[in-house]
């Protein structure tokens, strides 16, 4: 950020940009979160980006054409949550308890959810045929940063200082070793692709509000920033290590090189580029920070 203020300070050094900055990065955040559980658990889920969209087509027909005025209005913004835990229970019961490959699994839902979502309506649902509440909840910069900080409050808590974080983890590392204690290693990844779903639905809610419509193509390009966020932010590929506080520093990164190439006009593909390039580093710094550590704790 001090680099792009410093070459652009017109554009850059303003708190409303550093505000939007962040806020503009809000509901990939969602898919940051989901992402980053998934890997947490020693798994990781392609299927978190058009999850989303399919999550938040689906909520949008339900309130504008399949079953319009029957859903209060207040109850509206519950729908793609509900929607998320539905569709991470779909996920985590193929890998948790049906052990099908995290891949595979995770591959045949991503095109099933993308060919649903389109199969529903392959047009957008504008904002003006949605309730106001359900609106307001992703529009409004004030709701949307308190309601993700507060979230990831609460997540990193629940991570750290719970014994399902601490058996998340240890699964992460070690499922036998985990399964040797006592952990039921299926159930902790059904609850892990569980939570991913709902963060999912979040970032469903959030994106309605941000873009003000509901596009079939909602989120289907997020896979790889949401993995570039967490894998920056130090989670750890090899699953069982790595803080979602760091995740979101990772999905901040991604956010302020965006905004700043944006100041220069550059390309989208320049700005693609950038970004695999700051995840190859991040893999590169964090392999080499294992090795130090091994190093260190490896008896003389």
């Amino acid at each position: 950020y001090v680099i792009f203020a410093i070459l652009r300070p017109t554009g850059m050094i303003r708190w409303s940009t550093v505000v939007f900055i962040i806020y503009s990065a809000i509901p990939l955040g969602f898919i940051v979160l989901a992402e980053s559980i998934c890997l947490i658990s020693g798994n990781f889920d392609l299927s978190v980006g058009t999850m989303t969209g399919f999550i938040g087509m689906l909520s949008g027909m339900i309130m504008v054409w399949w079953f319009p005025n029957t859903i209060p209005a207040p109850l509206s913004i519950f729908l793609p949550l509900i929607i998320g835990l539905g569709c991470g229970a779909l996920n985590g019961s193929l890998v948790g308890f049906l052990g099908l490959n995290p891949f595979l699994a995770t591959l045949g839902t991503y095109m099933l959810f993308f060919g649903a979502d389109l199969l529903m309506h392959p047009y957008p649902i504008y904002g003006r045929d949605l309730p106001k509440i359900y609106i307001m909840i992703g529009n409004s910069e004030v709701i949307s940063l308190s309601v993700f900080v507060a979230t990831l409050i609460i997540l990193w808590f629940i991570l750290r200082s719970t014994p399902f974080g601490a058996h998340l983890y240890a699964v992460g590392a070690g499922p036998k070793t985990a399964s040797m204690l006592g952990i039921n290693k299926g159930r902790m990844y059904f609850f892990a692709y569980l939570i991913s779903g709902f963060f999912c639905g979040m970032s469903a809610l959030f994106y309605t509000g941000f873009l003000f419509a509901i596009d079939p193509y909602t989120g289907s390009t997020d896979l790889f920033p949401a993995f570039a966020a967490a894998v920056i932010g130090g989670i750890s590929l090899k699953g069982g290590e790595g803080s979602v506080i760091n995740a979101f520093a990772g999905l901040i990164l991604l956010a302020v090189v965006g905004a700043g190439l944006s100041m220069f006009a550059v390309t989208p593909y320049l700005r693609q580029f950038t970004f695999g390039v700051l995840v190859i580093a991040a893999i590169m710094i964090n392999r080499l920070r294992d090795s130090v550590r091994d190093r260190i704790l490896r008896p003389v």
